[in-house]
């Protein structure tokens, strides 16, 4: 292969849905709970901050995979993050309930956010996730994802 990079997005429909359940939550809350209680108060927040999140990520470029030749970037909400190829073992996929994530373990010599890894390998037995499956069957983006590493790696 030859190719420098691979852009992926997550499928707006699944974010127009939840989207959607938010919002009704949100009138929900304004105007079938009656009583000024804490329920009714931390629904409106909860699912409204759900509206905020939801819009943001429909708008171009706020969320996205890219494979390039050195790494791959996790864009979630406009905040953008690298990992090098060399940092990663392998991928692979962790089932929770209904949903499939694609996750991998850093290598030994990837000494960044050490508490969180070791946080996250103790809950999921994995030191990172990917927050979404941009549009594929995770499978597929795990077999992808091990491609353009072990492509990219020279050893």
């Amino acid at each position: 292969m030859t190719e420098k990079e691979i852009l992926l997005k997550p499928k707006k429909l699944t974010t127009i849905i939840l989207l959607l359940i938010s919002s009704l939550f949100v009138i929900a809350g304004l105007i079938v709970m009656e009583e000024e209680t804490f329920i009714k108060w931390g629904t409106i927040l909860f699912f409204g901050s759900g509206v905020i999140v939801f819009t943001i990520q429909l708008f171009p470029n706020s969320s996205y995979l890219k494979l390039t030749n050195e790494g791959f970037e996790v864009r979630s909400l406009y905040h953008s993050h690298f990992t090098k190829w060399t940092d990663v073992n392998c991928f692979g996929i962790l089932a929770i309930r209904f949903n499939t994530l694609v996750v991998f373990n850093y290598t030994d010599n990837h000494k960044k956010h050490t508490p969180g890894k070791k946080i996250a390998r103790f809950l999921s037995k994995s030191q990172g996730a990917l927050p979404d499956n941009y549009g594929m069957k995770a499978i597929k983006l795990v077999e992808l994802m091990n491609e353009w590493k072990f492509k990219n790696v020279k050893t």
